[in-house]
């Protein structure tokens, strides 16, 4: 098992930049599809990118990642 961070590393620092994007997207209130649209990829990629992203955040709903997203300054 990989060693554990420092305590200090927050978790969205895991994300890639990829699921880091669409994490500011929900957090924008986008739904799946505008998500694909806007970075023109599939809804079913936009899926698999929450899921791992909902994983690494510890959390477990988008609307849960959207605060998340708002508490750390993550959204425009």
């Amino acid at each position: 098992s990989r060693m554990r961070q420092p305590s200090r590393a927050k978790p969205h620092e895991s994300l890639t930049p990829r699921e880091r994007e669409i994490l500011k997207l929900i957090g924008q209130g986008k739904s799946n599809q505008q998500i694909a649209e806007e970075l023109f990829i599939s809804v079913k990629t936009v899926k698999t990118h929450i899921t791992n992203l909902l994983a690494k955040l510890e959390v477990e709903d988008r609307t849960q990642a959207a605060i998340y997203a708002h508490r750390n300054g993550l959204v425009e």
